[in-house]
């Protein structure tokens, strides 16, 4: 399983030489909004790569030469559901840098430093996204899953872009102040563990959906 997560960081190489790109883009967009450009910037680059690594594979037929080696499909279903988690990583790694190097050369670009929530916030929206795509990619391929991919990614943006300004411009809003409470630091730990339990429940079941899907293949 390692060898496949490392086979999918090698393959990065495009990404990993506009990471930095991706990311400015997205501080650059996000500079009337505000903190929301962190998790929005760790999101995108996570996406991009976790769809690179599907879109080579199914370029390349690589389905076809792990199953003709002794790996079993849900070692292959497994392994691409762990590497979106050390795509994040990265993605974090990215923008932690970048935001560094915006400070120190002191450049007219707001950035603003990480956060718990930041990256709980990454987790929790990157499980649901991922959560949905991998079962249908598994079943039907990188193609023929695209609008779904589209739908997801760009779907999440465009709410995202439309939400948060409504909330930054009236933080009086019955949406502003729950929203408030919700990412305050005050959390309840039954929200907590609810909200662990079903991202919990939600991941493996979406993991047994992409393992039988794909275990139903033929390649």
């Amino acid at each position: 399983m390692f060898n496949l997560i490392l086979k999918d960081i090698l393959i990065q190489k495009k990404t990993f030489l506009f990471g930095a790109v991706y990311i400015m883009i997205i501080i650059l967009s996000f500079q009337q909004i505000g903190s929301p450009m962190v998790p929005a910037s760790i999101i995108a680059l996570t996406y991009v790569m976790t769809q690179y690594a599907c879109a080579y594979d199914d370029k390349n037929k690589a389905d076809m030469l792990l199953n003709s080696l002794p790996l079993g499909r849900d070692t292959v279903v497994a392994a691409r559901y762990l590497s979106t988690f050390v795509f994040l990583a990265i993605a974090v790694v990215y923008y932690i840098v970048l935001a560094g190097i915006i400070s120190v050369l002191r450049l007219p670009v707001r950035v603003y430093p990480v956060s718990f929530e930041d990256i709980a916030g990454c987790l929790f929206s990157l499980i649901v996204m991922t959560s949905i795509y991998f079962p249908v990619f598994f079943k039907v391929g990188y193609i023929k899953s695209r609008m779904v991919n589209f739908v997801l990614f760009y779907g999440l943006f465009f709410v995202g872009g439309m939400l948060v300004p409504e909330l930054v411009k009236d933080k009086n809003s019955e949406l502003a102040k729950w929203t408030t409470r919700l990412f305050s630091n005050q959390w309840d730990v039954h929200i907590i563990a609810g909200a662990f339990i079903i991202t919990i429940l939600f991941l493996s079941t979406s993991y047994m959906l992409s393992l039988k899907f794909y275990r139903n293949r033929e390649f």
